[in-house]
C-alpha cells in the first residue's frame, strides 16, 4: 500500500502546486462590492501605473506597491468599492 501511495504523492503536489494559482484568483473576487485583485490591477494598469507588486486588502481597502507614471517606486491606498486612490507616498524602501 505504501507502494502506491508513493506514486500517487508526486502527482497530488503537482495538481496542489497548479490548482493554487487558481484558487487565489477565486478567493480574490468578492461578494461585499469589493472589488477584485484582477479589478484594482487592471484599473492600476489603466492609469499607467506598472510593477504592480504586493497588494494586500485591509477590512475595505487594498494596500498596493508599485511604480506610479512618472517612474517612482508608491505604496497606494485604493478604496476597495470605487478602486479610487485615497492616498499614495513614495516608497523609499
Amino acid at each position: 500500500m505504501s507502494r502506491i501511495n508513493h506514486r500517487i504523492a508526486p502527482f497530488a503536489i503537482a495538481a496542489a502546486l497548479v490548482a493554487g494559482p487558481t484558487v487565489a484568483l477565486a478567493q480574490s473576487a468578492t461578494s461585499d462590492n469589493t472589488k477584485s485583485i484582477v479589478d484594482v490591477v487592471q484599473m492600476l494598469e489603466s492609469k499607467d501605473y506598472t510593477n504592480i507588486e504586493s497588494i494586500d486588502r485591509d477590512m475595505d481597502r487594498y494596500e498596493v506597491e508599485a511604480t506610479d507614471p512618472a517612474g517612482q517606486r508608491v505604496e497606494l491606498t485604493l478604496d476597495g468599492q470605487s478602486g479610487e486612490i485615497l492616498h499614495s507616498e513614495r516608497d523609499d524602501d
